[in-house]
């Protein structure tokens, strides 16, 4: 049985540092082949390219066009569930509930939605501090509505029977947060993956 889970949130929560570190815990990148990321060790993979800039996922999937989108997410899923135990998604794209994301869940038996949020005066420092101080013409009105979208989407989630695991990054650690993404994860596997 087959495991797919969102990382989700807006901007600065913490969505590629999570994805890193479960890309360290595994070995770092083996290969990345058809906008999917394989990890060394373990049979974890991630929905989009890591290794190839500073941020990868499914913000970096485009379609026939060229343009970042989220239809071809399922293509994406199906195609790492076939060489992987549990695909990773994670995106400032998929702050949202909708055809696309669902469709891309239900490839997979078993469900995780991690909701990372965190306060906006964080967010603006973090943003903030990515930039040198510098926050040119960042939308942060757009920035928040993002998150309370996020927010919906994992409540809406929750409804329809996906688990949710929903953390402030202002209150835990990256390490804490990575230990209890896996360790939710091997619940659902019904074996520990944290030690692969």
């Amino acid at each position: 049985m087959k495991t797919c889970v969102f990382i989700t949130g807006t901007n600065a929560v913490g969505k590629s540092a999570l994805a890193w570190a479960i890309i360290d815990r595994y070995g770092g990148v083996d290969r990345i082949t058809n906008d999917v990321t394989y990890c060394k060790t373990g049979s974890i993979s991630l929905a989009g390219k890591y290794g190839v800039t500073r941020y990868g996922g499914v913000d970096r999937i485009t379609n026939e066009n060229g343009s970042s989108c989220t239809s071809r997410l399922a293509d994406v899923v199906e195609e790492a569930l076939r060489n992987a135990e549990v695909v990773i998604c994670e995106g400032s794209f998929m702050n949202t509930f909708g055809l696309n994301l669902t469709n891309a869940m239900f490839k997979a038996q078993r469900y995780l939605v991690v909701s990372l949020y965190c306060p906006p005066q964080l967010i603006y420092e973090r943003l903030t501090a990515r930039s040198n101080g510098r926050n040119g013409k960042r939308n942060f009105e757009l920035i928040w509505k993002k998150q309370r979208q996020a927010m919906i989407a994992a409540r809406r989630w929750q409804e329809i029977g996906v688990r949710v695991l929903q953390m402030n990054t202002a209150e835990v650690t990256l390490d804490e947060e990575l230990e209890k993404v896996l360790t939710t994860i091997s619940e659902l596997c019904g074996r520990d993956i944290t030690t692969l």
